[in-house]
């Protein structure tokens, strides 16, 4: 039996289909990560003629087929975003590839819709970019459970000292302490592990308040490429970080 969708989402992906049909993937507030597709949107007079461009927040109208939602309607919410420097397209489509990846489809992530909105409403006022990336890809990674607060030893559990360096194992992203680290495990700087730990746990405006120094920014966005290069099956398209 087909289930009707009502709910609103982001556009992430878009290829064509046929003559004159759309795949889109949308990242939706009700139903997660969903694959639909727009009979005849690339026609000149489609209806759903500039509302299914990537980024665009949209309210949508339609059923579940047997594997993609067949779309009825779609109401444009919020355009894509315009007059973006590069910089910003940047950040935007690492934005769009990393939860196209991570999440699953029909994958209903609490948070991540929330996360992915107030990321893209933060890139139009702040010049923080970076860190604007990094927070959300780290929120993303909890949220979706391949990053795990770091307040104990994975294996021996004893509590691990924020004063102290920790190991990070790459395959897991799980921290270690000082005993229990292997050759392969990444040494942490004490201002780096807290950094991390506050984008993880804090509010995303709050985490934006925070100065951090070129070398932790580098060091950051290093961590944040190993550790997605050991949760996906292949690299990210898209450029995660410039290094100054």
């Amino acid at each position: 039996m087909n289930k009707h969708l009502h709910t609103e989402g982001i556009v992430l992906r878009k290829t064509d289909f046929n003559e004159a049909d759309r795949i889109v993937t949308v990242l939706t507030r009700d139903h997660g990560k969903i694959d639909c597709i727009a009979k005849g949107a690339r026609r000149i007079k489609s209806k759903f003629c500039g509302r299914l461009e990537l980024f665009c927040h949209i309210r949508l109208t339609g059923f579940q087929g047997r594997d993609l939602v067949v779309l009825d309607e779609a109401q444009l919410i919020t355009p894509f975003p315009q007059n973006q420097s590069l910089e910003q397209h940047r950040i935007l489509f690492t934005i769009a590839e990393s939860t196209h990846k991570l999440i699953h489809a029909h994958q209903h992530i609490e948070g991540a819709y929330s996360l992915l909105t107030e990321t893209l409403e933060a890139l139009r006022d702040t010049p923080k970019h970076d860190p604007l990336l990094f927070a959300f890809l780290i929120r993303l990674l909890t949220l979706t459970g391949f990053l795990p607060q770091w307040n104990q030893c994975a294996l021996c559990e004893a509590t691990l000292n924020a004063l102290r360096p920790i190991f990070v194992r790459l395959g897991d992203a799980h921290a270690v302490c000082g005993d229990c680290r292997q050759p392969a495990d990444r040494a942490l700087k004490t201002s780096v592990t807290k950094w991390i730990n506050y984008m993880q746990n804090y509010p995303l405006a709050d985490t934006l308040r925070v100065h951090a120094s070129d070398e932790e920014h580098n060091e950051v966005g290093h961590w944040l490429k190993e550790v997605l290069l050991n949760v996906l099956p292949y690299p990210l398209k898209s450029e995660l970080v410039s290094l100054r």
